[in-house]
């Protein structure tokens, strides 16, 4: 689908840009990091591999924000930042892998399907990893 067909549909919405929501995005974010690092340690893979998506969702959400837009679709909101920063490899590879777990993200979430710890530890590399080049993207590195 094109992105203008996403705006048509309601599924992505022009807003205004305000550095509040993107701060917001990002500390959501790191919350999430932390919690997913907190579930991994009692052994609640699922749950850890969950918070983590939600942690490369809300730091794609502040790419999002940047851009004075806001998203009704997970998936059309990735599409839209693949679009407009096609030209940063680095960040399009992350939101490919945030779509990939986008699918698992649902099958865990809706149809209770579980993940090994493998796969957590790596979502979670991968959302830490995400976080970080969103923030230097953004110019909110530490």
């Amino acid at each position: 689908m094109k992105i203008e067909e996403y705006f048509r549909l309601g599924l992505l919405k022009k807003t205004k840009i305000e550095k509040s929501k993107i701060k917001g995005s990002l500390e959501i974010a790191e919350r999430f990091l932390k919690r997913a690092k907190g579930n991994l340690k009692i052994k609640y893979y699922d749950v850890a591999f969950l918070l983590a998506y939600n942690a490369m969702f809300h730091a794609a959400r502040a790419l999002l924000f940047s851009f004075g837009v806001k998203e009704r679709s997970h998936l059309a909101m990735i599409e839209f930042l693949k679009e407009k920063l096609k030209n940063n490899p680095e960040i399009v590879d992350s939101l490919n892998i945030l779509d990939s777990y986008r699918i698992t993200r649902h099958a865990i979430q809706y149809r209770g399907e579980l993940c090994s710890k493998i796969d957590a530890k790596e979502a979670m590399r991968d959302a830490k990893l995400f976080l970080k080049k969103v923030k230097e993207l953004l110019g909110e590195s530490e």
